[in-house]
């Protein structure tokens, strides 16, 4: 068994809890096992958004690494498909973000405008 580095383990003991752990079933099977909770992750999901995930995993180990010393850590929200990523995973998402990070966190996101470099300038 491979060893994940415990950050990575520590996304995944996050989401487990909202896995459905269908087995890559097909699209019409996922639906019915999710039809009384339709915020659980399938595997598929997990699959296709592993790379954003571990994204976020390694902007959180970055931000702890040069952003101890901040006094506020400005952050533009990932862009989350709402037909495409499930709600908890998004979630978990901006859980992994933000934890662990000592100086307070705003989360930003504008609608279709340039929030975080408007007033910067």
């Amino acid at each position: 068994m491979v060893s994940l580095p415990c950050s990575i383990r520590r996304f995944d003991e996050l989401i487990a809890p909202f896995r459905l752990n269908d087995g890559f079933k097909d699209e019409a099977a996922v639906n019915e096992l999710r039809h009384g909770c339709p915020w659980k992750i399938s595997d598929e999901e997990v699959h296709r958004h592993r790379a954003k995930s571990l994204r976020q995993v390694r902007l959180n180990e970055i931000l702890l690494d040069y952003s101890r010393d901040a006094a506020l850590i400005a952050i533009t929200l990932p862009i989350g498909r709402k037909e495409r990523c499930p709600s908890s995973l998004y979630m978990a998402w901006l859980e992994t973000l933000s934890q662990d990070l000592r100086p307070p966190v705003i989360l930003i996101r504008g609608n279709q405008e340039n929030v975080l470099t408007f007033y910067c300038q």
